[in-house]
């Protein structure tokens, strides 16, 4: 239907069309992040990018996110620019 020259759509069943949709976004979100994760066929864990430093709860045996940590009642870790600064 058109009225004062906009388009103006009804679905009759908007619902059925969200989980489509829902998980075109949720996959196009998964294969982003894991290429960012991978180059050249290799992980690539650079802690400087705060996605990947955010988003990693473990890393070499020890839990690095901060939330995590918490909710297990470890103390604070020792950020990773500062353990390189003592060495």
């Amino acid at each position: 239907m058109e009225v004062d020259g906009v388009t103006i759509l009804g679905p009759l069943n908007l619902p059925s069309t969200v989980p489509y949709h829902a998980s075109q976004m949720y996959a196009r979100n998964v294969a982003t992040f894991l290429q960012n994760l991978v180059k050249d066929g290799e992980l690539r864990l650079d802690m400087e990018d705060q996605i990947i430093r955010d988003s990693l709860l473990t890393h070499q045996g020890e839990v690095v996110n901060p939330r995590v940590r918490e909710l297990l009642g470890l103390p604070a870790s020792v950020p990773a620019a500062e353990e390189r600064s003592d060495g």
